[in-house]
């Protein structure tokens, strides 16, 4: 068994063609320019002893850049009983955000510097796969993975889930990912991949793969 190797999004081309797993991860990407202008704003509201609109730029700052792209998917919720009415529904995932880190980061903004610097370090030794998949050949697998997320990056993301997310195939199990990363409008260039080639093992990449979902509960595919 070999160790584990990453590719980023431009490298995916490069992965060998031998089976193994893989998991999917997404770095967060926050750019100087937007950093520089929410530190800037929060210090204007603070100083003018608006710290209101100085809590709400932060909320919104992380839940734009960060946050988002990394919300549950609606659970689908039933309630019945006993000679009781049936009700049925979604229920949205409502992140909620510590009360404490708004608060420090309005009294010093430039901790928004080092968030940035740690987050561009974090994945994937700090960070939970998005994806876990498995293959008998890597390679086309995720080239697979590739061209099915340029291909839906152009569409209207009301489109995406016409995919019967309840069948279990190779095939569709690959759209539904696909879908669900260009509708969290997740930037295909700050995808990577890590895989681990498990050559001669008799497919015992299945078993892998098994244990690994069930481990990390990858936000964008489980099974």
């Amino acid at each position: 068994m070999e160790g584990s190797t990453t590719y980023w999004w431009t490298e995916i081309a490069g992965v060998p063609q031998k089976p193994g797993v893989y998991a999917w991860y997404y770095l967060p990407e926050l750019t100087d320019f937007d950093l520089q202008d929410t530190i800037k704003r929060i210090t204007e509201y603070r100083n003018n002893e608006n710290n209101d609109a100085a809590i709400e730029t932060v909320e919104a700052f992380l839940d734009k850049f960060l946050f988002k792209y990394f919300r549950e998917e609606p659970y689908k919720a039933f309630l019945y009983g006993p000679l009781k009415p049936k009700y049925e529904g979604f229920i949205e995932h409502k992140p909620e955000l510590s009360g404490s880190l708004i608060d420090r980061i309005v009294e010093d903004p430039e901790r928004l510097i080092t968030i940035k610097q740690v987050l561009e370090k974090s994945a994937p030794d700090f960070a939970s796969p998005i994806y876990i998949g498995m293959s008998d050949n890597l390679g086309r697998r995720l080239k697979r993975h590739k061209k099915l997320i340029e291909k839906y990056s152009s569409q209207e993301s009301s489109s995406f889930f016409s995919v019967d997310q309840d069948k279990y195939s190779i095939e569709n199990r690959d759209e539904s990912f696909a879908m669900r990363v260009c509708s969290r409008s997740i930037p295909p260039t700050r995808l990577f991949v890590a895989i681990n080639i498990l050559e001669n093992a008799e497919k015992r990449y299945v078993d892998i793969e098994n244990i690994l979902n069930r481990i990390h509960y990858p936000l964008l595919g489980r099974n």
